[in-house]
């Protein structure tokens, strides 16, 4: 599966989560430390909008929707449409926290945010929170790459420190330990 594919299957797994979402769901506290369900729907539709104005070169644009499920639905069609303009996984694109980067880096970013952010959602909730194992693999492979900076680890970076984690447990559990989860994370 391409790199594009793979996004869009992340941002698909958290549309599924979220159509089946209760309004007591929102209050729920979830893995991302200090937020809600209804904040990780938030930082997700932000980050999207983020990453799409970052590929148009274009200012972010405000959710198109008080309901985060929608607004995320509409943000994610903008993605989806944006990184798949021609010449955009090798153009340069500036984002936040990430810097100037070739678009197919920022695409593998948002995917790998977004399928790591599903398996908030199913822990918040109380799902199975397991992973497609082909999905993860590419995730952890992206995601080893990432520095161990201020900037994208540690305290207010996008990133916890990694929680350490058997080499031989499942990927899913490997990859969110890599991404500072604990994968006994309890709802």
């Amino acid at each position: 599966m391409d790199l594009l594919d793979l996004n869009r299957s992340a941002l698909d797994l958290n549309l599924k989560l979220m159509a089946d979402l209760e309004e007591a769901h929102l209050d729920l506290a979830t893995p991302c430390a200090g937020w809600t369900v209804y904040e990780l729907l938030r930082h997700q539709v932000e980050q999207t909008l983020a990453f799409t104005a970052a590929i148009r070169r274009t200012a972010v644009e405000a959710p198109a929707s008080d309901d985060m499920a929608t607004a995320y639905r509409v943000a994610t069609d903008a993605a989806t449409e944006a990184f798949r303009l021609d010449g955009v996984l090798e153009r340069e694109a500036e984002f936040p926290g990430y810097g100037r980067r070739p678009g197919s880096h920022l695409v593998a970013a948002h995917f790998v945010d977004n399928l790591v952010h599903a398996w908030d959602l199913c822990r918040a909730i109380g799902v199975d929170s397991t992973l497609d194992p082909d999905f993860a693999t590419a995730a952890y492979r992206m995601a080893r790459h990432y520095p161990s900076t201020p900037d994208v680890r540690g305290p207010g970076a996008a990133f916890a420190m990694p929680v350490d984690v058997p080499e031989d447990a499942p990927i899913t559990d490997r990859l969110i330990g890599l991404l500072g989860r604990s994968p006994s994370w309890p709802a």
